[in-house]
């Protein structure tokens, strides 16, 4: 399918943009949008109304995108005055209405919530302290830093500063120059032009790399934008180091989570960055259960006869179940997450298919009596959890489901084990928030309720608000490790504050 024709009103539109003025608008929009205090109002012609009300982040992004490939430095027209953002946003939704065409099924209807979920979910989240605290520990455990060093040159701790504070600096102003000067904060200045040179590319790049990425079908919308890999765009070829910066969170994000791309492509980073995923969800098990009745086992080698296992990553156990907690580090890949196709949804999903049934089996095991965990009768629960939300629902949701009972017939596995050992998939962002309320209520209650009256494929983050809200409104609000904190950015150097998850600042 190649519908073409059906964009073709937005990209002639676009050419009549002007490249610069546009993404200093879009930057402009994205602040107003984005920014917890602010308070734009536009006039929609039958009223003031907010911007939030009647715009949305994902769609300013893909603006961008947009931007980037069609608006010309001829162009005389500009996002601002809001008539005009209107109309391109306009036109933007009914390409995205039009790309799928006649093609339109209920089965592709049902096949795109994936990629939907995907898109607009990670956007709604809050920007929270722990997620940036996660991030700064994974890539500090000495195994993964000598990596990042060793592709790099730059240790974790220069990564975060830099990055935290140009992302504060463009919070204020759309550029931002390579070539500031953080000797006064101890990082030499060939270490901070590397990270610009990471974070940033010539336009001419960056819109050849749009243009390679972009799919003119049903996933037009979804398809994967490369100003997530260098969000920072030089325009003037005289002056390289003078950058600008359409969607300023594309910064924050690059810098701590988006240190993957500095590694994943090195030799050695499988064990060391799962293992550092492994012990980083250890520290927040005993952060979170520090007293009676829970009980923490760590992983520890055993035998089947002359077979050596693995364990099971972490039990948990209190007086009432037992929690077996595997942990995966590996994320969903571009390709799949703009997927409406469930060959290519599928192929990623069968990894976490595979994690749910050697969790299965690593729990037989220890009902067995080969490993150290101490045999009890209690209800058990498995649990993976994932450092990305993988976003399971609707076909993805689906194909896991029918990849863990083939799996499990196939290692003649007991199949009962579905509905007496029900396993839930939860992203580590998720499994911080409610493990709190799991502390508060026990381990059987909230995991056996989870399976009931169809709520199995819910988050569980919005599962806990839904069925455990007086609880997860008292445990929710905390910072993890936040003592530590210090140790990467005192935040009297920081142009900018750290955002909690029930207060605008600290």
């Amino acid at each position: 399918m190649h519908n073409y024709p059906q964009y073709k009103p937005l990209r002639n539109l676009l050419r009549r943009y002007n490249l610069r003025g546009s993404i200093e608008d879009i930057w402009w929009y994205f602040q107003a949008v984005d920014l917890p205090s602010s308070n734009e109002r536009v006039w929609t012609g039958q009223s003031f109304t907010k911007l939030k009300q009647i715009i949305y982040k994902w769609e300013i992004a893909i603006l961008a995108r947009e931007i980037i490939l069609n608006a010309t430095p001829e162009g005389k027209l500009r996002l601002r005055p809001w008539q005009n953002m209107a109309h391109v946003v306009n036109l933007l939704r009914q390409v995205d209405n039009d790309m799928a065409g006649a093609h339109m099924t209920p089965e592709r209807a049902y096949n795109s919530l994936a990629p939907t979920g995907q898109l607009q979910f990670p956007w709604q989240r809050q920007r929270q302290f722990n997620p940036l605290m996660r991030y700064f520990k994974l890539f500090s455990a000495p195994d993964v830093e000598h990596l990042l060093v060793r592709e790099t040159g730059v240790c974790t701790k220069e990564w975060f500063f830099v990055g935290f504070a140009a992302a504060g600096l463009l919070q204020k102003e759309c550029g931002i120059s390579a070539h500031q000067d953080y000797r006064p904060f101890g990082i030499e200045l060939d270490r901070s032009k590397t990270v610009f040179e990471k974070l940033s590319q010539p336009f001419e790049e960056l819109r050849e790399k749009v243009s390679d990425a972009a799919r003119y079908d049903d996933t037009w919308m979804y398809t994967w934008n490369p100003l997530e890999a260098k969000p920072l765009v030089g325009l003037d070829p005289m002056h390289p180091e003078r950058l600008h910066c359409p969607i300023p969170y594309y910064v924050l994000k690059r810098a701590s989570q988006g240190l993957f791309y500095e590694i994943t492509a090195a030799e050695g980073f499988n064990n060391p960055f799962g293992a550092s995923f492994q012990a980083y969800l250890g520290e927040v098990l005993r952060e979170t259960f520090q007293s009676s009745p829970f009980t923490i086992y760590e992983e520890r080698e055993y035998k089947v006869g002359r077979d050596r296992k693995d364990g099971v990553d972490w039990i948990l156990t209190d007086d009432q179940a037992n929690l077996f907690i595997e942990c995966k580090a590996k994320r969903m890949t571009a390709g799949a997450k703009s997927a409406v196709d469930p060959l290519i949804i599928g192929q990623q999903v069968d990894y976490l298919a595979k994690a749910v049934v050697q969790l299965y089996k690593n729990i037989a095991d220890a009902l067995g009596g080969h490993t150290h965990w101490p045999r009890n009768d209690r209800p058990i629960f498995p649990l993976v959890v994932t450092l990305e939300d993988w976003y399971l629902f609707g076909t993805s949701a689906d194909l896991l489901a029918e990849g863990v009972r083939t799996k499990m017939a196939n290692a003649n596995l007991d199949l009962t084990w579905l509905d007496t050992m029900p396993y839930t998939v939860a992203s580590c962002e998720d499994f911080e928030d409610v493990s709190p309320t799991i502390a508060e209520v026990g381990i059987h209650k909230f995991f056996s309720l989870k399976q009931a009256g169809g709520r199995q494929n819910w988050m569980i983050q919005l599962y806990a608000k839904e069925n455990f809200n007086e609880a997860y409104r008292k445990t929710v609000p905390r910072e993890l490790f936040r003592e530590e904190w210090n140790r990467i950015l005192p935040e009297n150097v920081l142009p900018f504050k750290l955002k909690s998850a029930d207060s605008s600042s600290h």
